[in-house]
């Protein structure tokens, strides 16, 4: 997979090749993180006989592997990078739901927001306690649809 250091460039899919690295490199990772679930940080050697080496924090090691194992299936990836206060559009994204819903939750004050100069800015925690409270929600009532089942004699 080619970067061409412009983030406006179109992604490059990768060569047969690469996409071989990247799969030995995610087994290698994916196993390093399964072994050292504590959270540390990852030194990758730039030049074994210069000692130059770099450390990955443990917060990059996910998204890291995420990355080598679509390239291991020869797709490419093209990050976007969520700040702390998102727009209408990142929050449908993260959502996976339309911009009107979001607007409607917002609205109804189901997310809470703050206008700056004259758009409308979501924390990002604020979007994720929302997706996790949403999710929940939809748990209890799928417990809820099964025990009701159950008690029909509908579910074994």
């Amino acid at each position: 997979m080619t970067f061409t250091g412009d983030p406006n460039s179109a992604p490059v899919l990768p060569t047969a090749a690469e996409a071989a690295v990247a799969k030995t490199s995610s087994r290698a990772l994916e196993s390093h993180l399964e072994n050292h679930p504590s959270g540390e940080s990852l030194k990758l050697i730039l030049d074994e006989k210069e000692g130059k080496t770099i450390d990955i924090p443990a917060a990059a090691l996910p998204l890291l592997l995420a990355i080598l194992q679509q390239t291991s299936s020869g797709n490419t990836v093209k990050l976007i990078p969520l700040t702390q206060e998102l727009d209408i559009w990142q929050v449908a994204t993260i959502l996976n739901v339309d911009r009107e819903y979001v607007w409607k939750l917002l609205d109804d004050g189901e997310i809470p927001h703050k206008m700056v100069r004259g758009y409308r800015r979501i924390g990002y925690e604020d979007v994720m306690k929302y997706s996790q409270h949403s999710y929940e929600e939809s748990m209890k009532i799928m417990d809820e649809l099964v025990a009701e089942s159950e008690a029909l004699g509908l579910y074994d």
